[in-house]
């Protein structure tokens, strides 16, 4: 029973990483899933997450917009996480 209270006693932070994580697995499996029933087996498990994040921090730059400094920053972050995932994908289709 001492362990089930050890289990729900969470930090505020650490509740917020698990629902960024969630938030962001959830978004991934959504992504994979549709992109795969176009084209079957083209991104594999292993992409949900990274793709998951990805979408969000899109997400993230789409609603901010106030900063242009920092969004022109995320633009290139976000473009760099998307252009790598490019190239892993078509890296495992022809390796």
């Amino acid at each position: 029973m001492k362990y089930l209270a050890l289990i729900q006693e969470k930090s505020p932070l650490d509740q917020a990483l698990t629902f960024i994580y969630t938030a962001a697995h959830w978004l991934g499996q959504l992504i994979v899933g549709a992109v795969n029933s176009v084209v079957p087996a083209l991104i594999s498990q292993d992409l949900v997450d990274p793709i998951g994040y990805l979408a969000l921090l899109t997400i993230v730059i789409v609603l901010i917009g106030v900063f242009e400094a920092l969004r022109k920053a995320m633009y290139w972050i976000v473009g760099l996480g998307w252009l790598l995932i490019v190239v892993r994908i078509v890296i495992e289709k022809f390796s």
